[in-house]
């Protein structure tokens, strides 16, 4: 019997096959090498290579403001090893740790973790720490919506070429936020504008502005057309945006079905050795056939965002709720509602924005505990959930910014001088903790700190001093970002205050 073929298909009919065939083996579950095998017997080696060059990437960018400690979570090399000996507390200098030396544990690559964190350990590989990056200069103790990482050259005069960051923002006041100008589009746009060129029919990226204050973050497009996020106010807003919906990737003609299922048919086992892919592959693509019975490609999927009763248990567990007198949605909500939309490649960009508390002066341990928890769980469960889609985690990253001021360890820290934070995960980062804070001195309530950069091997030797330099220019982190996006280089040259900086790459898989 004559194999079907896309020949026999109409030209009329082909473009259209090919986009929906697209679509199909684009998504997050289906392993790379049952994409390959089949897009090229459907269209040839040079389709099928094409395709692994444009596959989609799916970003989470989880902006945390209110001059966020990562101190629970991720404790500096410096501090873990010399925890005995220092003065712990709630106040003045006194380092705000609450756990004894035999609580820290040692992780390799410069990860030590505290009970609370322990949950990141088997994700360890690919999360990547950063915490000596430029300081925010938000003119209150550092607070700003926008911050280097995010917008490397951001100014607060316009200069050439420079746009208003906070334009797209709504109910954008300077309490917290300061008005900057760049020229660099901020992570989260640029992503949203490189993957509706890919894909055209997708829907647009999202930022849930979800703080509890007047302070916002700002999402920036330096001028990319149709890049900006769409800004979702309220719960209701994002279930009305994404109201509950079957997807049915059906092959509308029963010639177009033939001639998928023949493809997939053929990428059988000999194939698959041909092409050097492993017991491993081929196997995974023999269960999908058999576990499908042949119609895995047509059954609908149904999206609905609103949690049932063991996604509420399993997102919120252990979490604490966001508090003030302005609650939005917490932060568990908002990892949970990503997730969905991008596992199921509605959209293929969400930010993420969250407050807890503006603490001065004394940080309790209830503190450091709340931040740990609400950082290190949403962190560890999206990463459970979409490394359990195959192929899913290897095309995601996600970005973690202290997004406004600083902190050091001690107790009594204003946010204007310290750790300016950044975590990185995915299945194009590589682990580690990267730099240093280590005691320098003792004052008669506890100590001062030293910091250090890492140098372009990783190894944390770079001294910063008081006015800034040694830290790591925010140009570096948002190259790093674009890197493990696979944003084109020819796309990230053209902003000057980042193309003068190189990736760091010791982050890189």
């Amino acid at each position: 019997m004559k194999r079907p073929s896309i020949e026999e298909l109409s030209p009329v009919r082909r473009r259209a096959f090919m986009r929906l065939c697209a679509t199909i083996l684009a998504a997050p579950a289906i392993p790379a090498a049952l994409r390959f095998a089949t897009n090229e017997e459907l269209f040839g080696e040079a389709h099928a290579f094409g395709v692994e060059a444009t596959l989609p990437t799916y970003f989470i960018e989880i902006n945390l403001r209110d001059q966020w400690d990562f101190g629970h979570v991720f404790v500096p090399p410096g501090i873990a090893t010399s925890v005995a000996g220092l003065t712990r507390g709630e106040a003045n200098d006194a380092l705000s740790l609450f756990f004894t030396a035999d609580q820290v544990t040692s992780h390799g690559n410069g990860f030590y973790l505290t009970p609370d964190s322990q949950v990141l350990v088997p994700h360890l590989a690919n999360i990547a720490v950063l915490e000596t990056n430029e300081l925010c200069q938000g003119a209150i103790h550092g607070h700003e919506s926008c911050n280097p990482m995010r917008s490397p050259g951001r100014s607060k005069a316009q200069g050439a070429g420079q746009e208003a960051t906070w334009m797209g923002e709504p109910g954008y006041t300077e309490q917290g936020n300061d008005f900057w100008y760049s020229s660099t589009p901020t992570p989260a746009t640029i992503h949203n504008y490189h993957q509706k060129l890919l894909s055209p029919e997708l829907a647009n990226g999202i930022t849930m502005k979800f703080i509890s204050r007047s302070h916002t973050i700002s999402h920036f497009a330096a001028g990319l057309l149709n890049a900006e996020l769409s800004r979702i106010q309220s719960v209701q807003m994002l279930y009305d945006r994404f109201p509950t919906s079957i997807e049915d990737l059906a092959l509308p003609t029963p010639e177009e079905a033939a001639v998928f299922a023949a493809a997939l048919k053929r990428a059988d086992g000999g194939f698959f050795a041909r092409r050097g892919f492993n017991q491993a592959a081929r196997d995974s693509h023999e269960a999908h056939l058999a576990a499908a019975q042949g119609k895995w490609y047509h059954e609908p999927k149904i999206i609905s965002l609103p949690f049932d009763e063991a996604e509420t248990a399993y997102w919120q567990s252990g979490v604490p709720d966001q508090v003030g007198d302005n609650k939005k949605a917490n932060i568990w909500e908002q990892a949970g509602w990503a997730f969905k939309l991008l596992s199921n490649d509605v959209t293929r960009t969400a930010a993420l924005e969250f407050d807890y508390l503006d603490v001065h002066d004394t940080r309790n341990e209830s503190v450091m505990k709340t931040m740990a928890a609400q950082s290190a769980l949403p962190l560890a469960r999206l990463i459970e959930q979409i490394k359990a889609i195959p192929g899913m985690w290897e095309r995601t990253v996600i970005a973690i910014y202290s997004a406004d001021g600083g902190r050091s360890p001690s107790a009594n820290s204003y946010g204007n001088s310290g750790k300016s934070s950044f975590v990185l995960a995915g299945g194009m980062i590589k682990g580690g903790y990267f730099g240093d804070v280590r005691p320098s001195g003792n004052t008669s309530t506890g100590h001062t700190w030293d910091y250090f950069s890492p140098d372009d091997s990783g190894a944390p030797v770079v001294p910063v001093s008081g006015d800034g330099s040694g830290r790591v220019n925010g140009g570096r982190s948002w190259r790093t970002v674009m890197a493990a996006l696979q944003i084109p280089d020819e796309a990230v040259l053209q902003y000057p205050d980042a193309a003068a900086h190189q990736p760091l790459g010791f982050m890189l898989a």
